[in-house]
């Protein structure tokens, strides 16, 4: 079955360069527009694949889940994500830190630690937190979800699920 589709790419390639280089040739043999616009016609699918090809394959690494965090409000705006956002965050650090940092009352922060155990070594990487007392605002094992680009963890807590984004 590959040699079929490598056989289909190859023969799309001659098509395309053909393609290509007729339509240049008449163009600069007669300086008319409608060889170009042809040109743009024939090299629109192509290009479009690859863009979609280019953007489709962006693996979640170690290197871009290490950063901060904070309470996404997207999914459920008003003031009680504002209020989250502004409470709870978590930073993974290159030595595989966990810290969770929660705003009290006083104003002041309160950092809760853990250790980060990769346990999957390609990507997707997915982790679980080991700490040493449970904390009600912190899942052992986060959700990882993903889109093309960008990604993030969903923590069960007391408060229900609290979606966290990557903010650096």
């Amino acid at each position: 079955m590959p040699i079929f589709g490598i056989l289909i790419f190859l023969i799309a390639s001659i098509w395309l360069g053909i393609t290509t280089i007729v339509n240049l040739f008449r163009f600069s043999q007669t300086r008319d527009r409608k060889y170009l616009k042809k040109l743009g016609i024939v090299w629109f699918l192509p290009i479009v694949i690859c863009l979609i090809v280019l953007y489709h394959h962006y693996p979640i690494t170690k290197d871009r889940v290490i950063g901060t965090y904070k309470i996404d409000t997207n999914f459920y705006p008003g003031s009680n994500a504002e209020w989250q956002r502004n409470h709870f965050s978590f930073e993974i650090t290159e030595n595989d830190d966990f810290i969770f940092y929660e705003k009290l009352k006083d104003g002041s922060q309160k950092a809760i630690t853990g250790k980060i155990e990769w346990y999957r070594n390609s990507p997707p990487m997915l982790y679980r937190i080991s700490l040493s007392e449970p904390h009600p605002l912190i899942d052992e094992y986060p959700a990882l979800y993903r889109g093309n680009r960008k990604f993030y963890y969903v923590f069960e807590s007391k408060f229900g699920n609290m979606f966290y984004r990557k903010e650096k």
